[in-house]
């Protein structure tokens, strides 16, 4: 699910970085003094939330004329940024996520383009990874420097394996299922798979079985393919089975946290959980092992972030500044502090990679994931109709393929009302 427009190479990208032109902010503030920028970003857990203040306080020692400040948005994201972009009053950085944000934010003008600021600091974009970097460009025009990213893969507990006399993770969807039912215990409330069953969590089956939820070009629904239809199944069936269960099920409020509560055997999550497992439940074993292969392939799902200055900063020179430290000399820190996967090539064989290979899986499947994403018009489609259809699957109430017929048809309407199709 590329962006539209976006899947151009990084050398271009650059050269056109270079000859574009940006927001008329580019000249800079006349501020004296310390300048204040507010970075903000969805509240994570508190082990990604450290990890962006120890980064900004970093930036603060070397900058004196500068002073960044975190702020965490808790509640819907999104909803409250585009409140506060209305009012005039949004915070000078934001973090642009994946799954249709970014494209939203760009055809609205809340953010600005970055052309001018890459052109005079002369920043280079060649070592960022494609798929990342290409989700926050639209056309020549660069909105947002990519700050992490991270591929699904397969997190387990590797005592519980042991205990049921299983070798090693599951390398084929029939491996998966048959662990799946062997590590399931409802009396101990423990299941072979807990995640919410929500898009993100369901898509990389249907190109594993050889189908897409859209085109390249994301102007046309693919949901309505045998190959869609295998891998959506396949995933339905292992909540219908029971060896598969929601987070809230089990008293957890994510797949992660189930993992470390002792309720999952397994589940689907990028290095995001690998910090949070670590200091939270330091004493619950895990592994992580690239994601079972279906009948074509074992395709993930990566979810690329960025920085991206908004069009309220009163001081869009200094958040540029901001942003160059965060995606440049910060990447390393970000990575050594126990952040997710580097968006710079550069960085994938460092020390600290070596040192750590519980990340290596994750890395390993860069080259073949599938970046996450929508374009115009499906936010509401994303963050309810998604989970909602799929919801009325898991439960029984429609069939794989009506849910499947429902999601292709409202899909194609909001492709046909923003010029599609």
């Amino acid at each position: 699910m590329n962006r539209k427009l976006g899947i151009v190479g990084t050398l271009s990208i650059l050269s056109a970085a270079l000859a574009g032109c940006g927001s008329s902010g580019a000249q800079g503030s006349s501020a004296q003094g310390p300048v204040t920028i507010v970075v903000a970003s969805w509240s994570g857990t508190n082990v990604t939330n450290g990890i962006i203040q120890q980064q900004l306080a970093q930036f603060n020692k070397a900058h004196p004329s500068i002073h960044a400040i975190y702020r965490p948005i808790s509640g819907n994201y999104q909803t409250i940024v585009k409140t506060e972009l209305v009012a005039g009053d949004a915070p000078d950085i934001i973090t642009l996520n994946n799954g249709g944000q970014a494209p939203t934010f760009e055809a609205e003008g809340a953010i600005v383009p970055l052309n001018s600021y890459l052109k005079q600091s002369h920043f280079s974009l060649s070592d960022f990874y494609h798929g990342a970097l290409n989700m926050f460009v639209s056309g020549h025009t660069v909105y947002g420097i990519p700050r992490d990213q991270s591929p699904l893969a397969l997190y387990y507990n590797p005592a519980l394996f042991h205990a049921y006399g299983i070798s090693g993770p599951p390398t084929t969807w029939s491996q998966f299922l048959s662990d799946a039912r062997k590590l399931t215990n409802p009396a101990k409330k423990q299941y072979g798979l807990v995640n919410t069953p929500q898009e993100p969590r369901w898509a990389q089956f249907l190109y594993q079985a050889g189908g897409s939820v859209m085109n390249a070009q994301m102007t046309k629904m693919t949901l309505d393919t045998p190959q869609a239809l295998q891998g959506f199944t396949f995933y339905v069936n292992l909540y219908r089975t029971g060896v598969a269960q929601q987070p809230s099920q089990v008293g957890a409020t994510w797949g992660g946290q189930a993992l470390g509560m002792g309720r999952a055997a397994m589940t689907l999550e990028g290095a995001w959980a690998i910090p949070y497992l670590q200091k939270t439940y330091p004493n619950t074993p895990f592994a992580i092992a690239p994601l079972p292969a279906g009948p074509k392939n074992n395709t993930s799902l990566d979810f690329p972030t960025a920085w991206a200055i908004t069009k309220d900063s009163k001081h869009p020179q200094q958040a540029w500044q901001v942003i160059k430290y965060l995606t440049g000399k910060g990447q390393a820190k970000w990575v050594e502090q126990g952040g997710l996967v580097t968006v710079k090539k550069s960085l994938i064989n460092m020390p600290y990679y070596q040192k750590h290979p519980i990340y290596k899986n994750i890395i390993a499947s860069l080259p073949h994931a599938v970046p996450w994403n929508f374009p115009v018009g499906f936010n509401q489609y994303v963050n309810t109709t998604l989970a909602n259809v799929t919801l009325r699957a898991v439960d029984g109430s429609i069939t794989p393929k009506v849910a499947l017929q429902t999601l292709q048809s409202q899909g194609n309407a909001i492709l046909k009302a923003h010029g599609g199709q």
